[in-house]
């Protein structure tokens, strides 16, 4: 395992916090989903932590069902590193161990200074020396360091290993966690020698903490937690569907693990346009701006899950920000730094997690308990130390963006829950927003007041300790869009007489079409009426008995008022291509004088196209128009006859062709 996976993909996690003390409400009335279509109006509804947690919670607890709450405040303190990978308290004082240039800080009183830089990419565990220092395991280099006080760097050991992941200190001993090899190592401090104490079979030994009687330990690749009851006496006493333990707690008579990795959550499923439940799609594009490492949300799972002493194995709660960094307990209240966000989650032992805060940061790598919860987050993407409690800042839901398929009208906008919530949207046609987008219009009376647009966000203002929102609706109507005929096609069935028509339509926004169908004779002013009422297919065949012969236009106009009513159905039509209506024959006159066939060929509406002279029934002769062209309705021809027509009786056939197919004929007897 590499240290960029490790670091980046097992330490990717996150913290929850126990939501301040709710006030009960009555339920809301969960509305049906409605799906958005032309002729009625689409919902998106709000209404459980599902559909919020998919925007951006600044400032805010969310509980499973009671909604969003305003959470304690936070005071960022910057730390000038990618990440904090651990952490370690020493009275007022709190170490810091980061990555990815191995820098060690101490932050006190909320303030941050830096006191060590190490020969490693990270400092990967800590842990206290008893006089003022700390030793720290690296990465990379498999060293562990003494750092005084006053930054003063010693080697203490190097192992036989790359990692160095724990670091507990029990008496005289420090025991070493590593990887890769999955080895405990035992480290004589005063002598600076090591051995190895235990091998666990696994990649890499993550989480190792005094149990008192043992030494316990969290394995990866194979999720096992292990007990290390002397030397090279390593044995399991539970495993877990996963791919890493990497947080171990001891309360009570259970240990309480942190497994990322496996089958542990369900995936969810992506829809277009935002469903009508927004909370049920996939994690978009966050809503907030400016939220460090958003854009590369972290993948993976995790859960958290209790083993009891008397060896039960139960999986209290999946954690629905990604995989877990570090987990503590306090009651019955199991805390999570998770990886999705940068925020924190909390769960019991019914299974319900609530989600709480939502940092700048992407990563909540850490999270220090006090005696009233959560006091100290610590984050990566970028490092930085936050106070819970202190400070101030807004209470804040920015909802994920919301897509239509079309342009959308913006309707009412609905919440249920107390306290002083004000409600705001900005609408635009970009994902993510940009300078483009409309600015944040507070919604006036229940209604929408930003434009028209495909996007559109949610913004909602807590403000007060009492303030809540349990439930919020929004509802939207797609601008109907007019339908189009694309194409319009005549064939000529020259054997029945008939013309049949047929034609393509689409409508963008879906609808359900209907159609009119009328003609004309080319250059006519009055449409037809083919049919009666709005006719439902896309083909028609026209039997012209009473069109004379000519040419003619169809009009197909296509509706979709059917569906959207008369007030907002739209209408297009699109006419076709001239056709040929043309029963009548061609008429010929013809004369022979001396070995020169002549006559005239003509027809009411069609062009002459061919001439055919058949002599005595011998084949046909092609006859030649007297301009060079057949190309009017009338045309003088002529044919050479030959020699043989000076002795005796001769019959001519002369065949005339129009160019809708129409025959005509005449004969002439040639006498000698």
């Amino acid at each position: 395992m590499t240290l960029t996976s490790f670091a980046h993909s097992a330490r990717t996690l996150a913290l929850s916090l126990l939501a301040p003390a709710l006030l009960a409400v009555v339920p809301a009335v969960l509305l049906p989903a409605v799906r958005a279509h032309a002729s009625q109006p689409g919902l998106w509804t709000w209404a459980d932590d599902n559909d919020f947690r998919r925007g951006n919670l600044e400032g805010l607890a969310l509980h499973p069902t009671l909604g969003l709450t305003v959470a304690p405040k936070l005071q960022r303190s910057e730390v000038d590193a990618e990440f904090i990978h651990c952490w370690l308290r020493d009275g007022q004082k709190v170490w810091l161990g980061t990555g990815l240039q191995g820098k060690v800080f101490v932050y006190e009183a909320g303030k941050v200074r830096e006191v060590a830089k190490v020969d490693a990419p990270l400092v990967a565990s800590l842990a206290l020396d008893g006089k003022g220092g700390v030793y720290a395991g690296l990465i990379g280099s498999g060293e562990v360091v003494r750092i005084s006080g006053d930054g003063k760097v010693e080697s203490l050991v190097k192992l036989e290993a790359q990692h160095v992941w724990a670091l507990v200190v029990k008496g005289s001993t420090l025991f070493a966690a590593t990887g890769p090899g999955g080895k405990v190592f035992a480290i004589d401090i005063a002598a600076k020698t090591a051995k190895v104490w235990a091998e666990t079979g696994a990649d890499h030994v993550t989480a190792l903490q005094d149990g008192g009687d043992a030494l316990y330990a969290g394995t990866s690749d194979s999720a096992l937690l292990l007990r290390i009851d002397g030397e090279k006496n390593a044995k399991a006493i539970a495993s877990f569907p996963g791919i890493e333990v990497r947080s171990i707690a001891r309360v009570g008579k259970a240990w309480y693990v942190a497994v990322n990795g496996g089958q542990t959550a369900a995936a969810m499923a992506n829809q277009k346009p935002t469903a009508d439940r927004p909370g049920t799609g996939p994690v978009a594009k966050v809503a907030s701006a400016n939220k460090a490492g958003k854009e590369a949300q972290a993948k993976g799972k995790g859960a958290v899950w209790r083993r009891g002493d008397d060896g039960t194995v139960s999986r209290l709660f999946v954690s629905p920000e990604g995989m877990i960094s570090e987990i503590g307990v306090q009651g019955k209240a199991i805390y999570a730094s998770a990886a999705r966000g940068g925020r924190v989650v909390i769960g019991d032992d019914f299974g319900d997690v609530q989600s709480l805060f939502d940092v700048k940061e992407e990563e909540i790598l850490g999270i220090e308990l006090g005696s009233k919860g959560p006091q100290l987050l610590f984050t990566g993407k970028s490092a930085a130390v936050y106070a819970v409690g202190q400070g101030e800042g807004p209470a804040v839901f920015t909802s994920e963006v919301l897509s239509e398929t079309g342009i959308a009208q913006w309707g009412r906008i609905e919440s249920v829950g107390e306290g002083n919530l004000t409600i705001e949207t900005r609408s635009g046609f970009t994902d993510p927003p940009s300078d483009t987008w409309s600015e944040w219009a507070q919604a006036k009376n229940g209604q929408i007041q930003s434009p028209a647009a495909n996007f559109l966000q949610v913004r909602v203002k807590l403000d007060g300790e009492r303030a809540r929102l349990v439930e919020l609706r929004a509802y939207r109507q797609v601008i109907n869009r007019a339908p189009l005929v694309t194409k319009i096609d005549s064939v000529i069935n020259k054997a029945k007489g008939t013309v049949a028509l047929s034609w393509t339509a689409e409508d963008p926004d879906g609808d359900p079409l209907a159609f009119k169908v009328t003609y004309r004779p080319r250059g006519g002013k009055q449409w037809l009426h083919l049919h009666d009422r709005w006719y439902d297919k896309k083909t028609m065949e026209l039997s012209p008995t009473d069109m004379p012969d000519g040419w003619y236009e169809v009009r197909v106009e296509v509706s979709d008022e059917l569906i959207n009513g008369s007030k907002s159905g739209r209408a297009t039509a699109r006419i076709s291509k001239p056709f040929l209506v043309d029963r009548g024959r061609p008429e010929v006159t013809a004369s022979v004088s001396g070995h020169l066939l002549s006559g005239v060929a003509t027809d009411a509406v069609s062009r002459i196209v061919h001439i055919d002279v058949s002599l005595d029934g011998d084949p046909t002769q092609l006859a030649s128009a007297k301009d060079g062209v057949f190309d009017g309705l009338s045309e003088a021809f002529e044919l050479e006859l030959p020699a043989s027509i000076d002795q005796g009786q001769h019959t001519l056939l002369i065949t005339v062709t129009d160019d809708a197919g129409n025959t005509g004929s005449t004969r002439v007897i040639v006498r000698q």
